[in-house]
């Protein structure tokens, strides 16, 4: 074999060690990828169920804001045609 010929396989052989750390490389980054996005996805999933708990609240904040002095109207009136004092 001859000086070239061992030359371009030691470069042929680097070139393949560099290929290959980066497809290890690769593989690390595509986990974490795949990690984070899982944890993405269950934070939105949270997130929906909170904001859909905060708009039933913001329901029932209504209701009470509105109810309440509807009931209590309602209550002064049937109070006073009864007579109760």
């Amino acid at each position: 074999m001859s000086m070239e010929d061992k030359r371009a396989h030691e470069r042929l052989d680097g070139l393949e060690q560099v290929i290959k750390n980066h497809i290890e490389a690769h593989a690390v980054f595509e986990k974490a990828i795949t990690e984070n996005t899982i944890l993405t996805r269950e934070i939105a999933d949270n997130t929906s169920e909170m904001v859909a708990l905060f708009k039933g609240v913001k329901g029932l904040r209504t209701f009470v804001v509105w109810g309440t002095p509807i009931v209590v109207a309602y209550l002064a009136v049937l109070a006073y045609l009864r007579g109760w004092k």
